[in-house]
């Protein structure tokens, strides 16, 4: 069965295109969700009408999108972790925090646009992309740095009796028994 697409899907092709797909897929699946309709010469001339309207909204899309681009070039999102001096670093950058980065320097994307393989662990520089629509991508650097926490100096005693908090033991309670 002739088909001509309605809207964007991603297994079969993009809007306006036309597939060949077996008849209980169109009549079951595409055609009642109104992602398709069947090819026929009456029907051919009006979904014409339908594709240019669709196809001036992608184009204006992706000039806004190119336009939204230039607030995107050489810009640079610092982020500190903080780590132990062994080296070991506690927490990550993640999708969440580039979104929250970019929201404050005045920039609104979805979460969904960013693509981050995984979440940054390590001090260095990364790349980032943010699709801001199918054909065009904006590459974000990230600065990421890692404080060193210090440790603090604390006697062995002090250890000791904040062990005992710790553990629900009072350790002045320990001395009042002995005297008993």
């Amino acid at each position: 069965m002739e088909l001509i697409l309605q809207e964007d899907f991603p297994a079969l092709g993009y809007v306006g295109d036309r597939v060949v797909v077996k008849r209980g897929y169109a009549r079951n699946y595409l055609i009642p969700r109104g992602i398709a309709v069947e090819l026929t010469s009456g029907r051919a001339s009006a979904i014409k009408h339908v594709i240019e309207i669709v196809a001036a909204k992608k184009k204006k899309k992706k000039k806004e999108a190119e336009e939204r681009l230039k607030d995107f070039l050489g810009l640079t999102l610092e982020f500190q972790l903080k780590g132990n001096e062994s080296g070991k670093v506690f927490g990550a950058v993640t999708v969440r925090d580039v979104e929250v980065a970019l929201q404050g320097k005045g920039l609104v994307v979805d979460r969904r646009q960013i693509r981050l393989v995984e979440a940054v662990r390590q001090a260095g520089s990364y790349e980032v992309s943010v699709k801001l629509h199918p054909d065009v991508v904006a590459i974000v650097k990230l600065a990421v740095s890692v404080e060193v926490a210090k440790k603090s100096e604390v006697s062995s005693d002090e250890r000791e009796s904040r062990r005992g908090r710790r553990r629900g033991n009072i350790v002045e309670d320990d001395s009042r028994d002995l005297e008993e």
